[in-house]
Order: structure tokens, then sequence, then C-alpha cells
């Protein structure tokens, strides 16, 4: 993996962490508050806290996953067939 992308993945993985604190902390504070709480708010701000964590994680396996041997060989082709074409193109 490259330095950004590694760069970025750390970033992602930090911030998956930090909504889980967040919304720790959320769901800590409204129960300190239980009686002046709704239930909706305690939902709302789980399934936020959820979806975004979920959404962080995705982002985090997209970035890290290995190309299958396919899609390497799919590459390769694309790459052939495009620079074949551009040398249609500009008559090289």
């Amino acid at each position: 993996m490259t330095k950004s992308k590694d760069e970025l993945v750390k970033q992602k993985e930090f911030l998956a962490t930090e909504a889980l604190k967040v919304a720790n902390e959320a769901l800590g504070y409204m129960q300190d508050q239980l009686s002046e709480c709704s239930t909706r708010d305690l939902v709302s701000v789980f399934n936020a806290a959820v979806k975004a964590h979920r959404e962080i994680v995705s982002d985090i396996v997209a970035l890290t996953e290995k190309e299958s041997k396919g899609e390497e060989t799919l590459a390769k082709e694309y790459d052939g067939k495009v620079a074949e074409l551009l040398n249609k193109l500009t008559g090289t």
C-alpha cells in the first residue's frame, strides 16, 4: 500500500474509534438524565453512531482490500487496450 493510502487508513481507523467514543459518551450523558431523555433520543444516537462506524469501517476495508488475480489480469488487459487505442488516435 502507498504511504498516502496508509495515512488515509489510519485516519479512518481513528475516526471509527472516535465515533464509538462519542456515542458512548452521549449514551452516558443520557443515562444520567434518563428521566428527562426519551427512548427515541437514545435509539437515534445509537443508530447514528453505528451507521457512522459501519461506513468508516467499510471505507477502511475498501482501502485495504487487495485486488484478486482476475482484477489484476483485467487491469493489465484494460491498460493495454487503452494504450493501443491512444496510439491509434495519436498516430504513433
